[in-house]
Protein backbone atom coordinates (compact mmCIF):
# COMPACT_ATOMS: atom_id res chain seq x y z
CA UNK A 1 0.00 0.00 0.00
CA UNK A 2 1.09 3.37 -0.64
CA UNK A 3 1.61 6.01 2.21
CA UNK A 4 -0.98 8.08 3.25
CA UNK A 5 -0.28 11.67 2.58
CA UNK A 6 -0.62 13.35 5.78
CA UNK A 7 -1.05 16.74 4.19
CA UNK A 8 1.04 19.85 4.39
CA UNK A 9 2.93 21.23 7.10
CA UNK A 10 1.20 24.57 7.47
CA UNK A 11 1.47 26.88 10.43
CA UNK A 12 -0.86 30.02 11.42
CA UNK A 13 -3.83 31.04 12.45
CA UNK A 14 -6.98 31.98 10.18
CA UNK A 15 -9.45 34.71 11.52
CA UNK A 16 -12.90 32.99 9.84
CA UNK A 17 -16.46 34.57 10.18
CA UNK A 18 -18.51 31.48 10.31
CA UNK A 19 -21.39 31.14 8.82
CA UNK A 20 -25.17 30.06 10.20
CA UNK A 21 -26.10 26.64 10.26
CA UNK A 22 -22.57 25.33 10.32
CA UNK A 23 -20.51 23.71 13.66
CA UNK A 24 -17.32 25.06 14.61
CA UNK A 25 -15.90 21.39 13.64
CA UNK A 26 -17.20 21.63 10.48
CA UNK A 27 -15.69 24.57 9.22
CA UNK A 28 -12.49 23.22 10.53
CA UNK A 29 -12.65 19.98 8.62
CA UNK A 30 -13.46 21.87 5.11
CA UNK A 31 -10.48 24.05 5.86
CA UNK A 32 -8.24 21.27 6.96
CA UNK A 33 -9.38 19.36 3.69
CA UNK A 34 -9.39 23.16 0.96
CA UNK A 35 -5.49 23.70 2.34
CA UNK A 36 -4.54 20.18 2.37
CA UNK A 37 -2.76 20.83 5.68
CA UNK A 38 -1.92 18.41 8.40
CA UNK A 39 -3.07 19.55 11.56
CA UNK A 40 -6.13 22.44 11.95
CA UNK A 41 -8.38 23.44 15.29
CA UNK A 42 -9.94 26.01 16.74
CA UNK A 43 -9.77 28.37 19.72
CA UNK A 44 -13.39 28.23 20.80
CA UNK A 45 -16.85 26.65 19.15
CA UNK A 46 -19.80 28.59 18.33
CA UNK A 47 -23.31 27.16 17.96
CA UNK A 48 -24.38 26.15 14.52
CA UNK A 49 -27.09 29.12 15.23
CA UNK A 50 -23.94 31.66 16.17
CA UNK A 51 -22.01 33.55 13.50
CA UNK A 52 -18.58 35.43 13.99
CA UNK A 53 -15.02 35.42 14.66
CA UNK A 54 -13.53 31.92 15.02
CA UNK A 55 -9.92 31.73 14.91
CA UNK A 56 -8.67 28.45 13.34
CA UNK A 57 -5.40 27.35 14.25
CA UNK A 58 -3.19 25.72 11.46
CA UNK A 59 -0.30 23.02 12.96
CA UNK A 60 2.01 24.45 15.31
CA UNK A 61 -0.64 27.60 16.28
CA UNK A 62 -2.75 24.95 18.09
CA UNK A 63 0.35 24.35 21.03
CA UNK A 64 -1.11 27.67 21.64
CA UNK A 65 -4.48 27.22 21.12
CA UNK A 66 -5.67 27.37 24.98
CA UNK A 67 -4.55 30.79 25.15
CA UNK A 68 -7.46 31.61 22.73
CA UNK A 69 -10.05 29.46 24.70
CA UNK A 70 -9.20 31.35 27.89
CA UNK A 71 -9.65 34.69 27.06
CA UNK A 72 -12.59 37.33 27.11
CA UNK A 73 -15.55 36.79 24.35
CA UNK A 74 -17.50 39.62 22.90
CA UNK A 75 -21.04 39.02 21.60
CA UNK A 76 -23.80 40.82 20.10
CA UNK A 77 -27.22 39.20 20.87
CA UNK A 78 -31.07 39.27 20.48
CA UNK A 79 -33.04 38.00 23.12
CA UNK A 80 -36.41 36.98 22.42
CA UNK A 81 -38.90 37.78 25.61
CA UNK A 82 -42.28 35.96 26.20
CA UNK A 83 -40.83 32.23 25.15
CA UNK A 84 -38.34 29.97 26.21
CA UNK A 85 -37.19 26.84 24.35
CA UNK A 86 -35.40 23.33 25.48
CA UNK A 87 -32.30 24.30 23.86
CA UNK A 88 -32.21 28.17 25.49
CA UNK A 89 -32.34 29.27 21.70
CA UNK A 90 -33.61 29.53 18.16
CA UNK A 91 -33.14 26.11 17.11
CA UNK A 92 -34.79 24.49 20.47
CA UNK A 93 -38.56 23.67 20.45
CA UNK A 94 -40.95 26.37 22.40
CA UNK A 95 -41.79 24.81 25.92
CA UNK A 96 -42.89 27.80 27.51
CA UNK A 97 -45.07 30.98 26.99
CA UNK A 98 -45.33 34.01 29.34
CA UNK A 99 -46.79 37.50 28.63
CA UNK A 100 -44.38 40.43 28.23
CA UNK A 101 -44.68 43.09 31.44
CA UNK A 102 -44.74 46.42 30.87
CA UNK A 103 -40.77 47.57 29.85
CA UNK A 104 -38.63 50.76 29.82
CA UNK A 105 -35.66 51.55 28.77
CA UNK A 106 -34.73 52.31 32.15
CA UNK A 107 -36.01 49.24 33.64
CA UNK A 108 -34.01 47.47 30.90
CA UNK A 109 -30.86 49.29 31.39
CA UNK A 110 -31.62 48.51 35.13
CA UNK A 111 -31.70 44.33 34.57
CA UNK A 112 -28.99 44.54 32.44
CA UNK A 113 -26.54 46.05 34.74
CA UNK A 114 -27.83 43.74 37.56
CA UNK A 115 -26.47 40.66 35.49
CA UNK A 116 -23.11 42.41 35.23
CA UNK A 117 -20.11 41.31 36.98
CA UNK A 118 -18.91 38.17 38.75
CA UNK A 119 -21.92 36.25 38.63
CA UNK A 120 -22.45 32.37 39.03
CA UNK A 121 -24.26 30.60 36.00
CA UNK A 122 -25.62 27.05 35.58
CA UNK A 123 -24.98 26.10 32.05
CA UNK A 124 -27.36 24.32 29.85
CA UNK A 125 -27.91 21.30 28.99
CA UNK A 126 -27.84 21.45 25.38
CA UNK A 127 -23.94 22.21 25.97
CA UNK A 128 -20.42 20.63 25.13
CA UNK A 129 -19.50 20.07 28.84
CA UNK A 130 -18.80 16.44 29.56
CA UNK A 131 -20.91 14.26 32.32
CA UNK A 132 -18.82 10.82 32.63
CA UNK A 133 -17.38 11.42 29.49
CA UNK A 134 -20.33 11.94 27.54
CA UNK A 135 -21.21 15.51 25.82
CA UNK A 136 -24.40 16.95 28.02
CA UNK A 137 -25.73 17.99 24.68
CA UNK A 138 -26.00 13.99 23.73
CA UNK A 139 -27.63 13.18 26.81
CA UNK A 140 -30.68 15.76 26.62
CA UNK A 141 -31.34 14.54 23.40
CA UNK A 142 -32.06 11.27 25.11
CA UNK A 143 -33.97 12.82 27.58
CA UNK A 144 -31.89 13.01 30.21
CA UNK A 145 -31.43 15.96 32.84
CA UNK A 146 -28.29 16.04 34.83
CA UNK A 147 -27.89 18.73 37.98
CA UNK A 148 -25.07 20.82 36.81
CA UNK A 149 -23.52 23.17 39.57
CA UNK A 150 -22.88 26.76 38.81
CA UNK A 151 -19.79 28.09 37.59
CA UNK A 152 -18.32 31.51 37.90
CA UNK A 153 -18.35 33.57 35.02
CA UNK A 154 -17.06 37.30 34.58
CA UNK A 155 -19.63 39.87 32.58
CA UNK A 156 -17.19 42.92 32.00
CA UNK A 157 -20.05 44.69 30.24
CA UNK A 158 -24.11 44.14 29.15
CA UNK A 159 -24.97 46.72 27.14
CA UNK A 160 -28.09 47.98 25.35
CA UNK A 161 -28.23 48.31 22.17
CA UNK A 162 -31.88 48.79 20.44
CA UNK A 163 -35.17 47.33 21.48
CA UNK A 164 -38.74 46.42 20.23
CA UNK A 165 -41.55 46.26 22.83
CA UNK A 166 -44.28 45.58 20.21
CA UNK A 167 -41.99 42.33 18.89
CA UNK A 168 -40.67 41.49 22.49
CA UNK A 169 -36.93 41.77 21.71
CA UNK A 170 -34.24 43.52 23.10
CA UNK A 171 -30.43 43.59 21.47
CA UNK A 172 -27.35 43.63 23.95
CA UNK A 173 -23.31 43.75 23.45
CA UNK A 174 -21.58 41.75 26.14
CA UNK A 175 -18.02 41.25 26.51
CA UNK A 176 -17.87 38.18 29.34
CA UNK A 177 -15.33 35.71 30.60
CA UNK A 178 -14.71 32.16 28.86
CA UNK A 179 -16.97 29.84 29.99
CA UNK A 180 -19.85 32.47 29.95
CA UNK A 181 -23.34 30.73 27.69
CA UNK A 182 -25.29 34.02 26.21
CA UNK A 183 -28.26 31.47 26.44
CA UNK A 184 -28.09 31.48 29.99
CA UNK A 185 -27.49 34.69 30.22
CA UNK A 186 -30.87 35.22 27.74
CA UNK A 187 -32.49 33.13 30.09
CA UNK A 188 -31.54 35.23 33.09
CA UNK A 189 -32.50 38.25 31.33
CA UNK A 190 -36.31 36.97 31.17
CA UNK A 191 -36.51 35.95 34.11
CA UNK A 192 -35.00 38.89 35.89
CA UNK A 193 -38.35 41.01 33.76
CA UNK A 194 -40.62 38.04 35.75
CA UNK A 195 -41.37 36.61 32.23
CA UNK A 196 -39.17 33.89 29.65
CA UNK A 197 -36.77 34.42 26.98
CA UNK A 198 -34.57 32.68 24.26
CA UNK A 199 -31.83 33.56 22.21
CA UNK A 200 -32.58 34.42 18.81
CA UNK A 201 -29.51 35.83 17.15
CA UNK A 202 -25.48 35.52 18.06
CA UNK A 203 -22.90 36.90 16.50
CA UNK A 204 -19.30 37.07 18.02
CA UNK A 205 -17.77 40.15 17.36
CA UNK A 206 -14.43 39.86 19.84
CA UNK A 207 -12.33 36.68 20.72
CA UNK A 208 -9.10 36.38 21.86
CA UNK A 209 -7.92 39.74 20.74
CA UNK A 210 -9.39 39.51 17.30
CA UNK A 211 -12.18 40.88 15.96
CA UNK A 212 -14.97 41.24 12.69
CA UNK A 213 -12.78 43.46 11.28
CA UNK A 214 -9.85 40.52 10.97
CA UNK A 215 -12.47 37.66 9.65
CA UNK A 216 -12.28 36.66 6.33
CA UNK A 217 -16.42 35.98 4.83
CA UNK A 218 -17.03 32.12 4.65
CA UNK A 219 -18.02 32.76 0.91
CA UNK A 220 -14.13 34.04 0.56
CA UNK A 221 -12.84 30.57 1.68
CA UNK A 222 -15.51 28.61 0.44
CA UNK A 223 -14.13 29.65 -3.30
CA UNK A 224 -10.65 28.05 -1.84
CA UNK A 225 -12.19 24.61 -2.90
CA UNK A 226 -11.42 25.06 -6.22
CA UNK A 227 -8.34 26.75 -6.43
CA UNK A 228 -4.72 25.64 -5.43
CA UNK A 229 -4.53 24.89 -1.70
CA UNK A 230 -1.54 26.82 -0.89
CA UNK A 231 -3.58 30.51 -1.73
CA UNK A 232 -4.89 30.26 1.24
CA UNK A 233 -1.12 30.55 3.21
CA UNK A 234 -1.14 34.72 2.39
CA UNK A 235 -4.66 34.45 4.32
CA UNK A 236 -2.62 33.11 7.47
CA UNK A 237 -1.66 35.16 10.95
CA UNK A 238 1.27 34.69 12.42
CA UNK A 239 1.70 31.81 15.65
CA UNK A 240 2.31 34.57 17.94
CA UNK A 241 -0.97 36.29 16.85
CA UNK A 242 -2.83 35.34 19.57
CA UNK A 243 -0.08 36.38 22.25
CA UNK A 244 0.31 39.28 21.79
CA UNK A 245 -0.52 40.55 24.81
CA UNK A 246 2.50 38.93 26.34
CA UNK A 247 5.96 40.63 26.62
CA UNK A 248 8.12 39.98 24.19
CA UNK A 249 12.21 38.99 24.45
CA UNK A 250 14.68 38.62 21.63
CA UNK A 251 17.25 35.75 22.00
CA UNK A 252 20.56 34.59 19.94
CA UNK A 253 20.03 31.87 17.87
CA UNK A 254 22.28 29.71 20.18
CA UNK A 255 19.75 30.52 23.32
CA UNK A 256 16.77 29.69 20.62
CA UNK A 257 18.26 26.48 20.23
CA UNK A 258 18.96 25.96 23.54
CA UNK A 259 15.37 26.83 24.61
CA UNK A 260 14.15 24.72 22.06
CA UNK A 261 15.92 21.53 23.26
CA UNK A 262 14.39 21.77 26.79
CA UNK A 263 17.66 23.12 28.16
CA UNK A 264 17.44 26.82 30.61
CA UNK A 265 19.58 30.03 29.34
CA UNK A 266 20.67 32.35 32.12
CA UNK A 267 22.50 35.57 32.85
CA UNK A 268 20.00 38.38 30.48
CA UNK A 269 19.45 40.07 33.53
CA UNK A 270 15.82 40.70 33.12
CA UNK A 271 13.06 40.82 35.79
CA UNK A 272 10.74 38.09 37.02
CA UNK A 273 8.00 37.33 34.12
CA UNK A 274 5.60 34.44 34.38
CA UNK A 275 5.39 33.98 30.25
CA UNK A 276 7.15 35.90 27.86
CA UNK A 277 7.33 35.54 23.93
CA UNK A 278 10.89 34.44 23.04
CA UNK A 279 12.00 35.39 19.26
CA UNK A 280 14.82 34.99 17.64
CA UNK A 281 17.23 37.86 17.43
CA UNK A 282 14.43 40.09 16.40
CA UNK A 283 12.70 37.89 14.02
CA UNK A 284 10.77 34.71 14.39
CA UNK A 285 8.39 33.92 16.87
CA UNK A 286 10.48 30.59 18.56
CA UNK A 287 7.92 29.94 21.49
CA UNK A 288 7.05 31.06 25.65
CA UNK A 289 9.31 30.88 28.01
CA UNK A 290 9.16 31.74 31.89
CA UNK A 291 12.00 33.73 33.77
CA UNK A 292 12.73 33.41 37.39
CA UNK A 293 13.82 35.88 40.03
CA UNK A 294 17.72 34.74 39.75
CA UNK A 295 16.87 35.44 35.44
CA UNK A 296 17.38 32.10 34.06
CA UNK A 297 14.79 31.81 31.22
CA UNK A 298 13.36 28.41 30.72
CA UNK A 299 10.84 26.99 28.23
CA UNK A 300 7.21 26.73 28.79
CA UNK A 301 5.60 25.89 25.13
CA UNK A 302 8.09 25.82 22.16
CA UNK A 303 7.90 25.72 18.06
CA UNK A 304 9.62 22.55 16.57
CA UNK A 305 13.08 23.49 15.26
CA UNK A 306 11.38 23.71 11.91
CA UNK A 307 8.68 25.49 12.61
CA UNK A 308 11.05 28.39 14.46
CA UNK A 309 13.44 28.26 11.17
CA UNK A 310 16.40 26.96 13.46
CA UNK A 311 18.89 24.69 12.57
CA UNK A 312 19.00 21.44 14.56
CA UNK A 313 16.66 18.65 15.24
Amino acid sequence: MGRRNKGRELNGILIVDKPQGLTSNDVVSRLKRWSNANKVGHTGALDPMATGVLPVVFGEAAKFSQYGLDANKGYLARVQLGSATDTLDVDGNVVLIKPIPELSESSIVAVLESLTGPLMQVPPMVSALKYKGQPLYKLARQGQEIDRPPRPIHILSNELLQFDLNEGWIDICVRCSKGTYIRSLAESIGDAFGTVAHLSRLRRDLSGGFSLDQAQPWSNLESLQDCNPEIIDSSLLPVDAILSHFPRIDLTENECMTLIQGQKVSGKGIDVCDTMRAHFAGGPFIGLVSVDSDGVIAAKRMLSPAAAGMRGS
